[in-house]
């Protein structure tokens, strides 16, 4: 039986309905994944997962992501990192805080990104902390010839300290050796639908090509403003136990801030390709 869905992006960005990622059958499953895939970003409401499901789930998916950034990681389940503003003995429980976060594809900065993130909330904001999604594979496909040529058969250099500075906090020395700069195609086709869409991601980028640092912060900032188009972009505002999995192959995001005083607390998981299928191209 086919499964109940709500568009609610400009030609991306589902809802599914009527599903219980703790208890999925395998043919749902499949469901799932097809439908994440076609439209780049799935939205499953009202979720009860505990970490054990959640880290379960994220699996049948693909295999597991660890984070480098083990500061942040669940101690009992290294599989999810903490998203959040909180402190805990007086030390941030999570990443990111509350502040504005940038366009940015997930770890662009590995030899093999990850593939899919998935995001479950636990606590949100009343108002803020709101996730922006642009779909890269149409803005692709809206640019003219021109605009393709500068970026087809192009790479671009991704770092982890990019964002790292940007926020003002050090990233330590034995995080920066297992994740060391990489440079991947500014076009990157879709491992199985064979669709092509930029491979943007604003806040890790730090060099085009042969440009220089002057020249490509530049370009990415002409792209950037090129792919963050109305046109191009599903704003998704947070409910609890909402459980949201993007493709990073073909979307970047960004965070609206939100108040310090109010609390968001999130568990992300994430899923690679096969490690065939995992290298851009």
């Amino acid at each position: 039986m086919a499964l109940d869905t709500l568009m609610l992006g400009k030609g991306f960005a589902v809802e599914i309905l009527d599903v219980d990622l703790a208890d999925i059958d395998d043919a749902a499953l499949a469901q799932v994944r097809d439908l994440w895939m076609e439209h780049k970003v799935a939205i499953i409401r009202d979720q009860t997962l505990s970490d054990d499901a959640l880290v379960s789930f994220t699996e049948r998916m693909g295999p597991l992501f660890v984070h480098v950034r083990d500061q942040f990681r669940s101690l009992d389940r290294p599989e999810i990192m903490y998203i959040s503003n909180l402190e805990e003995d007086g030390r941030p429980l999570g990443a990111l805080g509350n502040g504005e976060l940038h366009w940015h594809s997930d770890q662009t900065y590995t030899r093999q990104p990850v593939f899919g993130t998935m995001m479950y909330a636990i606590e949100v904001p009343s108002n803020g902390g709101d996730t922006w999604f642009g779909d890269l594979s149409a803005a692709y496909d809206a640019m003219s010839a021109e605009m393709q040529a500068a970026v087809d058969g192009h790479r671009a250099c991704y770092s982890i300290e990019k964002k790292s500075l940007e926020r003002r906090y050090e990233t330590p020395q034995y995080q920066k050796d297992q994740a060391p700069d990489q440079w991947h195609p500014m076009v990157r086709t879709h491992p199985y639908l064979d669709r092509k869409a930029l491979y943007l991601s604003p806040g890790h980028m730090t060099r085009i090509g042969d440009l220089s640092f002057e020249d490509s912060e530049k370009e990415i900032a002409r792209l950037s403003d090129w792919a963050a188009q109305d046109r191009f972009v599903y704003k998704h505002c947070w409910r609890k136990n909402d459980v949201v999995i993007w493709d990073n192959s073909s979307v970047m995001h960004r965070r609206d801030s939100f108040p310090p005083e109010q609390r968001r607390f999130m568990k992300r998981t994430g899923f690679h390709l096969p490690k065939e299928r995992g290298v851009p191209f």
